[in-house]
C-alpha cells in the first residue's frame, strides 16, 4: 500500500508502462520502473525509498523485474536497493567507476539525512551496458559530472537522466566524483543521442522532452 509521503505518476511510452515514484520527504528523489506491454519484464531505476510501493507496483502488474538499475548511487536513490534484491534475488547494477560511492551510501544517508540505509551487497559493475535483446531494449551512457560513473539509461522514445540533466537545472558537482566541466559535456553529449520528441525522466522534478530541455540549455549561453 502507498504511504502518504509517496506520489505516482503514470505514463506510456514506446511500448511500456512507466511508474514514476516520488519518494523522500526532503530530496523527493524519483523511482521510476518500466514495464513492457508484451513481455511484462520490469525494470527499476533508482529505488531511493519505500520499497513496499515499489514491490506493490510490480506485483499489481503482474509483470517479472529483470533489472535494478542506477543511473547513480548516492544515497537518496539508493535507499531501497538492498531490500528489492533480496526481494527479488537481483543484483543493482551500476558504472564501475562509482563502486566507492554505492559502499559509502549508508554513511552519506545518517550524515545527511539522519536516515539509516542498508549496505548493498548484491551488485553488478559494468563499463558499457547495451542491452538490445532485452524487451524492452536498454543502452547506458556514461555521463559523467555529478559523479564519475553517473549514467543515463536509452529506451525507445524514452532517457533516464538521473541527476545528469534535470527539469531546467544539472546535477549538482560539489560533492565526491564531482566535476562542472565533465558534467557541461556529458550533457552536450547526451543531446546529441536524443530527438526532439524524447521524452525526459530526471532523477528529481518534473519529466519535460529532450527539445525543451535543449532549448533551456542553449538558451543559457554557457551561464551555467
Amino acid at each position: 500500500m502507498l504511504t502518504d509521503q509517496t506520489m505516482t505518476f503514470k505514463y506510456e511510452c514506446g511500448g511500456c508502462h512507466i511508474v514514476c515514484l516520488v519518494t523522500g520527504g526532503e530530496w523527493k528523489q524519483n523511482t521510476y520502473i518500466i514495464t513492457h506491454k508484451k513481455s511484462l519484464n520490469s525494470i527499476v531505476i533508482d529505488p531511493g525509498d519505500n520499497a513496499e510501493s515499489i514491490i506493490h507496483e510490480i506485483d499489481d502488474q503482474g509483470a517479472r523485474l529483470t533489472h535494478i538499475l542506477l543511473t547513480h548511487p548516492h544515497h537518496d536513490h539508493v535507499g531501497a536497493v538492498s531490500e528489492l534484491s533480496e526481494h527479488y534475488d537481483l543484483p543493482c547494477e551500476l558504472h564501475q567507476q562509482d563502486v566507492r560511492l554505492l559502499m559509502q551510501a549508508p554513511t552519506y544517508a545518517l550524515t545527511f539525512a539522519k536516515k539509516r540505509i542498508s549496505p548493498i551487497t548484491s551488485f553488478q559493475l559494468f563499463d558499457g551496458l547495451c542491452l538490445n535483446d532485452e524487451k524492452p531494449p536498454i543502452r547506458a551512457i556514461h555521463t559523467p559530472g555529478h559523479t564519475k560513473g553517473g549514467v543515463c539509461y536509452l529506451f525507445e522514445g524514452f532517457v533516464f537522466t538521473g541527476d545528469t540533466l534535470l527539469n531546467k537545472s544539472i546535477g549538482r558537482t560539489d560533492l565526491p566524483g564531482g566535476s562542472l566541466p565533465d558534467l557541461q559535456q556529458s550533457v552536450i553529449a547526451l543531446f546529441s543521442e536524443l530527438p526532439d520528441d524524447f521524452l525526459i525522466f530526471p532523477g528529481h522534478g518534473a519529466t519535460w522532452t529532450a527539445g525543451e530541455a535543449r532549448t533551456w540549455w542553449y538558451s543559457l549561453s554557457g551561464t551555467l
